[in-house]
């Protein structure tokens, strides 16, 4: 039998033959789904997890009890754009599975419902070749290509260190088993695109794993039936991408502000942050607006200065900030803050969550208390509507009335999985949706208050359906050094797989954020970040966890000079900004782009995650590794113009190019619409 899709329409062929079926596109000669007796496509089964959790940390084991694979067709309906199939394991066994196609949203979709009882695993293969590629899974911080590796889909933190192989890494696992590894990832996500111009989405909360190391097929599993895969197709990578936006929705277009300058992130008290915004501007840097995470007060632990999560104004250590917020704001200058969804259990807010019944409760009933490390939260559910509303009102009448024009809506990821939630939902399924629940809630929030498109939330942690709530993404807590896993290379990576899935616009802490083991960054390192904020969509520094152990752009007046300048870069790109980040909004492309989206016919591009587009006419190839004054990079094809020096390049050629201090290498294409406002840089 095969299933053959057309545009919106199906036709069904040789329904005779039950336990040999096929699914294809009409413009491709191989099959997507190959199902045979000898290699069922389909199987369901039976297991039993088990999870732990530190910290963020997740050690997660699955006790398989039954595999039971389903090669046959018992039943087959069909229309001229549906078909339903009643898979089995055996020509004379009952069905266990439906499978139901239909067309929606510019995708076909493949919906599942158990036929059996006690079914709670899942396996699907999808065809693949030697010579396929895929993109996607989310935000991947080791690996542009997903070939060759296994991804599980599981909200977590990163880990510090990310590579197994790596002495950081191993000092972690040993400390609290905080390494990671190079899949774990504050927002997987289980959908992908292949160089055969599939775009492909597991429809789960659940645990799941994108496995590409068969080269024979694709498996995607889970440990719950899934509502359905999503299957969609384009001439071109870039085509798959736009469809990215039908399925999961898009970024409204930053506020003006947000371009107009750079986004400090200070801490330390009124007195501390007034002499340096005064610095700052004294050194000719145009300050879009002042991030203050400490905000709600500080706490120190001995992983770092962390803070004090009651969020209400710290009026002892920040004294007259709501003064210093209105004179900010008549200097164009916008006051930032930070929150997250969970309350510590020494402070006010804790005790009215408590006794209103708006926490996660243990069995017994009593409230559940996460270790977030020396302090501990409770978990605001998000689940119960009453819960929601509350901690809605506490986003708007702490955060936005108080004259903030964004703010980091951190974590999101440490859902236990042992926790009790409202109306005894399965924490297993919750924890997947935990982060897209936190977006969604700072959504309704701006909605509420008519402030979305001027203030804006930034996040970390995600999952499908992010890419609608949240209007700007950062790329998380890398490491304070040069590693590909979980240094500065790896925030340029992470940035440019979630923008394949939907996520246009990102950006990462300048100068990076974890200092751990005796791992402090250098003057250098800071100043390689800041070239490569400049050419993204927002600039922010961040102090990291412990800033006096660790370089600060105040530290020197040489480095505020190269902030006013590469600042200055980034506001005069402004113009160009805006018309990439309208793209992102009407079409779902990322503001920022791998090369391969560009010139996918050319092999060059398919694994490079060192260089990018940023839009269709500005390349960037960011200094990624300490003690370099050139950089070699492969320019794709079209012609290309120094952005410093005007010298011009053909494509589809290796260019090496000199890399000083501040003028990372940028090429842009001759025939921009935007040329007259690149060529203003060589003055």
């Amino acid at each position: 039998m095969q299933i053959c899709l057309d545009g919106d329409h199906l036709t069904v062929r040789d329904e005779a033959v039950r336990d040999d079926w096929s699914l294809r596109w009409a413009h491709q000669p191989d099959a997507s789904l190959h199902s045979t007796r000898q290699h069922p496509a389909i199987a369901v089964g039976d297991g039993h997890s088990q999870v732990k959790m530190n910290q963020g940390n997740f050690q997660l084991r699955d006790t398989q009890v039954e595999r039971i694979d389903l090669p046959y067709v018992k039943d087959l309906t069909s229309t001229l754009n549906s078909a339903t199939l009643d898979l089995a394991p055996a020509i004379d066994s009952p069905s266990y599975l439906r499978v139901t196609l239909r067309y929606v949203n510019h995708s076909w979709r493949l919906q599942f419902q158990a036929l059996a009882g006690k079914l709670n695993r899942f396996w699907l293969r999808l065809v693949a070749e030697p010579s396929d590629r895929f993109y996607g899974g989310g935000e991947q911080m080791s690996y542009l290509n997903l070939a060759g590796r296994k991804f599980p889909i599981w909200t977590s933190e990163p880990g510090v260190g990310r590579n197994k192989q790596t002495a950081i890494t191993q000092a972690a696992d040993r400390n609290n088993g905080g390494g990671g590894d190079y899949y774990t990832s504050n927002y997987p996500q289980a959908t992908y695109l292949t160089s055969r111009h599939q775009l492909v989405h597991l429809e789960t909360s659940a645990y799941a794993v994108l496995d590409f190391t068969d080269q024979r097929f694709t498996e995607l599993s889970a440990w719950a039936i899934p509502t359905a895969v999503w299957l969609g197709t384009a001439p071109t990578l870039a085509g798959l991408v736009r469809l990215t936006k039908d399925w999961f929705g898009t970024q409204p277009v930053l506020p003006d502000w947000l371009g107009d300058g750079i986004v400090l992130g200070l801490q330390g008290g009124t007195a501390v942050v007034r002499q340096r915004v005064a610095a700052a501007q004294r050194a000719g840097i145009k300050v879009a607006g002042v991030w203050l995470q400490d905000w709600e007060g500080p706490l120190i632990t001995s992983f770092g200065k962390r803070l004090h999560w009651d969020w209400h104004w710290d009026q002892e250590f920040y004294p007259g900030l709501d003064q210093l917020i209105q004179e900010w704001r008549q200097q164009g200058i916008r006051f930032l803050g930070y929150i997250n969804p969970y309350v510590v259990d020494d402070g006010p807010l804790f005790a009215t969550a408590k006794d209103a019944g708006y926490l996660a409760t243990k069995a017994d009933g009593s409230v559940y208390l996460v270790d977030f490390g020396e302090f501990n939260c409770g978990v605001v559910d998000l689940l119960n509507p009453a819960a929601y509303s509350w901690y809605q009102g506490i986003v708007e009448q702490r955060l936005i009335d108080f004259d903030m024009s964004g703010w980091m809506a951190d974590f999101g990821e440490y859902l236990p999985t042992d926790v009790q939630l409202y109306g005894k939902a399965d924490p297993m399924l919750a924890h997947n949706q935990w982060p897209v629940l936190w977006a969604k809630l700072n959504r309704d929030a701006l909605e509420h208050t008519g402030k979305l498109g001027e203030v804006v939330p930034f996040f970390r942690a995600g999952g499908a359906g992010t890419q609608g709530y949240a209007p700007l993404l950062w790329a998380g807590d890398q490491s304070v050094d040069w590693t590909p896993d979980d240094g500065l290379p790896s925030a340029l990576t992470g940035m440019l797989t979630s923008g394949l899935t939907g996520n246009g616009l990102n950006h990462p802490d300048i100068g990076g954020y974890t200092s751990l083991f005796g791992n402090d960054r250098t003057k250098e390192l800071w100043l390689r970040w800041l070239e490569l904020g400049a050419f993204t969509p927002v600039m922010r520094t961040h102090e990291g966890n412990r800033p006096a152990e660790n370089f600060q752009y105040y530290d020197d007046f040489a480095t505020m000079r190269q902030v006013a300048r590469l600042t200055q870069v980034h506001q005069r790109l402004a113009p160009y900004l805006r018309a990439v980040m309208q793209e992102n909004t009407a079409t779902g492309l990322p503001v920022m782009r791998p090369l391969l989206l560009s010139d996918e016919e050319d092999a060059q591009t398919w694994e490079n995650q060192t260089s990018y587009t940023l839009g269709s006419d500005l390349l960037v190839a960011p200094v990624l590794a300490p003690n370099q004054t050139d950089r070699t990079l492969y320019l794709p094809g079209g012609e290309w113009c120094h952005l410093w020096s005007g010298e011009r390049f053909d494509g589809h050629q290796t260019v090496t190019v000199a890399a000083p201090v501040g003028m990372p290498p940028v090429f842009y294409r001759a025939d921009s619409t935007f040329a007259n406002l690149f060529a203003g840089f060589q003055d």
